[in-house]
C-alpha cells in the first residue's frame, strides 16, 4: 500500500472517530452497550457481539475503511 493510500485511510478513520465523539449522546440513545460499525460517517451495522459484527462487515465493506466503536453511557478512554 502506498503512503498516500495509508494517509487517506488514516484521515478517514479520524473523521469517523470525530463523528463518533460529536454524536455520542445520540448514539447512546440508539445503540447503548453495543458495538457499531461506522463507514463514511454513517452507522452501517451494530451488534452486542463484536465477532458477529465483524463477520457481517467482512462480506460488505473493506475492513480498512470501517471504524468499530463501543457505545456506552460512560465514555471510555484508552490510555496507550
Amino acid at each position: 500500500m502506498a503512503l498516500n493510500e495509508v494517509l487517506v485511510l488514516f484521515e478517514e478513520q479520524e473523521r469517523n472517530r470525530r463523528w463518533f465523539e460529536e454524536n455520542h449522546d445520540k448514539l447512546v440513545e440508539a445503540y447503548n452497550d453495543r458495538f457499531i460499525a461506522i463507514f463514511e460517517g454513517v452507522v452501517v451495522d451494530s451488534d452486542e457481539d463484536i465477532k458477529r459484527l465483524v463477520d457481517r462487515l467482512e462480506e460488505k465493506y473493506p475492513p480498512e475503511r470501517i471504524s468499530i466503536e463501543y457505545v456506552s453511557k460512560e465514555k471510555l478512554q484508552l490510555i496507550l
